[in-house]
């Protein structure tokens, strides 16, 4: 089973428990959760909102997600002298 990366420009809803707002996205998949984390990352990186990533006995909210990618994106921050 893959892994799903839901993501708009706009920041998530509060209350994703329903498949309501996520039936007008189409997710991104992945063959691994590493895969997917990494595509969020690059996701945050050019400034648009990761929803959800959902797959085989995960499913990350945007908070969640932001939490996971921030060892990422910390290598692509710039270095403060």
């Amino acid at each position: 089973m893959p892994y799903a990366l839901y993501y708009a420009t706009a920041p998530a809803p509060a209350d994703l428990t329903t498949h309501d707002a996520l039936n007008r996205l189409v997710p991104v998949l992945f063959s691994t959760e590493k895969d997917a984390l990494h595509a969020a990352a690059l996701v945050l990186r050019g400034g648009q909102y990761v929803w959800l990533i959902e797959g085989p006995d995960v499913r990350y909210t945007a908070k969640e997600v932001e939490e996971r990618c921030k060892p990422i994106l910390q290598v692509f921050s710039p270095k403060k002298p």
